[in-house]
């Protein structure tokens, strides 16, 4: 009796930035072209995370914030470069970075999950710039009256 073989892979995350401005359709298209070239090359697409507009710690492409999209997918070594040859041909892609997770993950145990779509971060306000040894008036009033008694 022969015995199913396992299809045993490694496990991959890559997370790429858009341009901001990149509308939500483009997002779609280029998640669904990234899905082609993983099934093209015998992998699986576990899960697709968007997770929205961010703030950048650097500029990137001369802008401060970007699309942060997340994909994790299983797949043999030499998909990772295809896979980041596909994200270099697109225009509004700015940056990647690609990380092996494990080793010998059985590609037919392994589940698809749901597309995530992390809700926007609420960022802080800018703080008031002011010229350097300006102070508050508030705070100027307090003193003034606590050291005059």
């Amino acid at each position: 009796m022969a015995e199913a073989q396992k299809r045993l892979a490694r496990e991959y995350e890559t997370i790429y930035l858009l341009k901001p401005e990149t509308p939500d359709d483009q997002v779609e298209e280029i998640k669904e072209r990234l899905r082609g070239v993983v099934g093209r090359e015998g992998g699986k697409v576990i899960r697709f995370t968007n997770q929205g507009k961010r703030r950048t710690a650097f500029p990137v492409a001369k802008d401060q914030k970007a699309l942060y999209v997340h994909c994790l997918y299983l797949g043999l070594p030499g998909l990772v470069a295809e896979f980041e040859r596909n994200l270099r041909m697109i225009d509004v892609v700015t940056k990647f970075q690609s990380v092996k997770l494990s080793d010998l993950i059985d590609i037919d145990s392994r589940q698809v999950e749901a597309d995530v779509k992390v809700a926007p971060v609420e960022e802080e306000k800018p703080r008031e710039e002011r010229a350097f040894g300006e102070r508050e008036e508030s705070f100027d009033a307090e003193a003034s009256e606590g050291g005059e008694e």
